[in-house]
């Protein structure tokens, strides 16, 4: 499993964004939206390598990190 830089991913929470393309590693469990917004949200697990919507290349948005 790849390793995520966590500098990068406090940059980004304490932004209030947190999004990541097809291909890349996912930064945190939680369910992400593809960016076109027509699917209905995914639960991806940290680490794991994100999906394409609908066969299509796209960049997620994390929608709701699971509670702690």
């Amino acid at each position: 499993m790849k390793k995520i830089g966590l500098t990068t991913l406090a940059r980004q929470r304490d932004a209030g964004t947190l999004s990541v393309r097809t291909g890349f590693h996912c930064p945190a469990n939680g369910l992400w939206r593809p960016e076109d917004g027509d699917a209905e949200p995914v639960f991806i697990f940290e680490g794991s390598l994100m999906p394409a919507s609908g066969g299509i290349g796209t960049v997620w948005h994390l929608v709701q990190e699971p509670q702690r």
